[in-house]
């Protein structure tokens, strides 16, 4: 099941955030579903946006129009497109969905946002980083095209670092979803860094801690660097023991509409979901489900939420989330916290309610 708080904290420009920063950036993430065949981002589009990948799978294409090759495929928790929040670069690489996928975005305005919130996304580091991406592509002519590396081999680029900095090494890797490891030696330094479909997983230099060794290495101009790539895995065995127990979910809501859109979504993230129009419909659900939380609007057509909470709750006390508007009265939107255990929304974004279920269950 995946978890989208999970999956932001991963992304290398979101690494050092906390909790409370991690939320508000759930918050503002996006909806969107593409058909099969379409086309998420093409290469050279201006890159504004960020994305999650809920549901489905999608092929990175990079080469000449005729030529493209895929160099990676990514499936359901993987994500695309962070550094272009930090650049105007345009896209690298072009990102075809398969057979159709659900993801959530993260627009450049939004994480601008974000940004003036919580300036230590900025940080010194990070701004070297961006403002030296622009100088990428021409180095990258001295690096192999990803199509040429051998993986089966594990014959990697190599070369010095006086040529190619770290930072546009590291570009490399990313950029190209490469799994693999790269090694740099400065005199009897030797650094490490391991690579998994293009995300950062470890920096190791001698006993120093991984923030102090990519600090360290960013700062050599001299010395030697090799790459050796390993056959593109996807991560299967390594996210179990990071597996959390699937959660069972009813939503409640008049609109055939509103109740579609929530349960593609959840169940994209892995979650078993039922669905229900009703009070009396939903009590039936519940017993064959036995769900960990209910999502319900609060008016419904045979009883509002205060009666369908008391309902429930003779049998079981499941969490609640209600989703509702400005309508609601304070004296209904009291007895439902009166209630405990039950959250109220007043939006129908997705990622809200997302970050509202994640904080109750997980």
């Amino acid at each position: 099941m995946i978890q989208i708080g999970k999956i932001i904290k991963k992304v290398p420009i979101f690494r050092m955030l906390g909790k409370e920063s991690i939320d508000f950036i759930v918050e503002r993430l996006k909806f969107k579903t593409f058909a099969a065949g379409e086309a998420i981002c093409k290469t050279g589009d201006k890159g504004e946006e960020m994305y999650i990948i809920i549901s489905g799978e999608t092929d990175v294409q990079v080469g000449e129009p005729g030529k493209e090759v895929v160099v990676a495929t990514l499936k359901s928790g993987d994500y695309f497109g962070e550094m272009s929040l930090l650049t105007d670069e345009p896209r690298s690489a072009t990102v075809l969905s398969n057979d159709g996928c659900e993801t959530f975005v993260l627009y450049k305005n939004d994480f601008d946002v974000i940004l003036e919130r919580f300036p230590s996304i900025a940080l010194s580091m990070t701004k070297i980083v961006s403002q030296r991406l622009s100088d990428t592509n021409k180095k990258a002519a001295k690096l192999p095209k990803p199509e040429d590396i051998d993986t089966k081999g594990g014959k990697g680029p190599t070369g010095d670092i006086k040529d190619i900095a770290l930072v546009d090494l590291i570009s490399f890797c990313e950029s190209n979803s490469l799994t693999g490891t790269m090694n740099l030696v400065n005199g009897a330094n030797k650094g490490h860094f391991e690579f998994q479909r293009g995300n950062l997983i470890s920096v190791k230099l001698g006993d120093v801690t991984e923030d102090e060794a990519l600090d360290t290495m960013l700062g050599w101009n001299e010395g030697k660097f090799d790459i050796t790539v390993s056959p593109l895995n996807l991560g299967i065995e390594a996210e179990e023991s990071d597996e959390v127990e699937t959660k069972s979910i009813l939503i409640v809501n008049n609109s055939l509409v509103v109740r579609k859109v929530i349960e593609r979504a959840f169940k994209g993230l892995g979650y078993i979901v039922d669905t229900a129009s009703n009070v009396a419909n939903s009590m039936e659900k519940a017993g064959s489900l036995n769900p960990d939380l209910i999502i319900s609007d609060v008016k419904l057509s045979d009883g509002n939420g205060v009666d369908f909470i008391n309902k429930v709750r003779e049998e079981k006390d499941l969490p609640f989330i209600f989703i509702t508007d400005d309508s609601i009265k304070a004296e209904f939107e009291g007895q439902i916290k009166q209630l405990g255990n039950a959250e109220l929304t007043k939006t129908h974004e997705v990622s809200e309610i997302v970050k509202l279920v994640e904080n109750t269950l997980l």
